[in-house]
């Protein structure tokens, strides 16, 4: 079989990445696929001639027009989002439904976007699609980690995950629907973690201080609530403490601009959306300094033949876009395979069979390392 993935957004950033690699690691056709259709059939071309093949073509598609969509993605197998468009998250979905195709998104893990893919999970699933959301990096990757940290241990007790990443924002091109989906989850930032079997939110004053390692050291962290974290204690019966982690963007934007946009929120609400937006981007450009790279990594403690083990696993990039294409690779050749492709609605991370997912991060370029002690 020659899968047919529909890419929309598949001219940006991370959606490029992935059709590259989609390319070399498998025999599937792609359609890239955005509003802007001269950008979509230029990349076409562009990789085309890069990887000698014709299995690459592009189309017009946007996301707020349903007619379009019905038309744009007939005759594909499955419908990868990796384009700013939660907000037409119903469009994209319920349209994927009607066309017989399934669904992956690489989105911030928005309560926008899941309300809506949870009305339609019955659908989803009496319809016989796989919809699989949260993919990427983070969300996508950290209840993974967990997942298979549960493997090496006879009981696993604690795992914690945390990431910092650095991207050079000045040389990168990001729509403002991209920044607007950023002050989105910062409205929705949710600091809970799991801590003595119970969910609990994390103030302030207890916000820890986690050591990356080169080339980022010591930095103090948030706790960031993502869904794929939910399931882990009903999976995990033994696990009495799990969370995420996560360090900040930069001086300007931890200390001025964040209080500022959550003080913004709480007096004016959404009037504020597009001129904290601006701030944001502004923040982003100018004050990210190097080192430029990202760092995702797991400390995980319980027990193994009756003694305390410690495992520790970190997965390191120059490009934070890399470790987000790579995952969603990972888990696309799992679903080519048929191996996890089954009907209902998934989130990456709890649908990937771990061992051959970060196998196949590996081999993809991503670096990881594992220490059991």
């Amino acid at each position: 079989m020659q899968p047919r993935i529909f890419i929309l957004g598949g001219y940006g950033n991370t959606g490029l990445l992935i059709a590259k690699l989609l390319l070399r690691e498998s025999n599937s056709h792609l359609t890239i696929a955005g509003r802007n259709s001269e950008r979509a059939g230029q990349i076409s071309d562009e990789l085309n001639r890069e990887f000698n093949t014709d299995r690459v073509s592009s189309t017009y598609a946007d996301a707020s027009n349903t007619d379009n969509l019905k038309t744009a993605f007939e005759g594909s197998d499955i419908i990868v989002v990796a384009s700013s468009t939660i907000d037409h998250t119903f469009n994209v979905a319920n349209t994927a439904l009607e066309a017989g195709a399934d669904y992956f998104d690489i989105q911030l893990s928005s309560p926008i976007k899941l309300i809506v893919l949870k009305s339609l999970a019955e659908k989803i699933e009496n319809e016989g699609r796989c919809f699989i959301t949260d993919g990427g990096y983070h969300p996508g990757v950290p209840a993974a980690m967990v997942r298979y940290a549960g493997m090496k241990f006879d009981e696993l007790e604690r795992a914690n995950i945390s990431t910092a990443f650095q991207l050079d924002w000045k040389n990168l091109q990001f729509s403002e629907s991209t920044i607007s989906e950023f002050i989105d989850e910062l409205k929705n930032f949710n600091p809970l973690v799991f801590k003595d079997k119970k969910w609990i939110t994390r103030s302030m004053k207890e916000f820890p201080k986690i050591d990356f390692g080169e080339p980022f050291g010591k930095r103090y962290c948030s706790p960031m609530f993502m869904e794929e974290l939910r399931y882990l204690p009903d999976s995990i019966p033994s696990l009495q403490e799990t969370g995420f982690h996560i360090a900040g963007f930069n001086w300007m934007i931890d200390y001025l601009i964040m209080p500022a946009t959550f003080a913004a929120f709480k007096l004016l609400g959404d009037k504020v959306n597009t001129l904290m937006g601006k701030l944001f981007s502004w923040g982003l450009k100018y004050f990210s300094k190097p080192p430029y790279g990202a760092v995702l990594q797991l400390e995980a403690t319980g027990l193994k033949y009756n003694q305390n083990r410690i495992l520790k696993m970190k997965l390191t990039n120059d490009d934070a876009y890399v470790l987000t294409a790579v995952p969603v690779v990972a888990c696309l050749l799992q679903y080519m395979e048929g191996s996890i492709r089954r009907p209902g609605l998934w989130f990456q991370a709890n649908l990937v069979e771990p061992t051959q997912f970060f196998n196949d991060i590996k081999r993809l370029g991503v670096e990881i390392t594992i220490k059991e002690v």
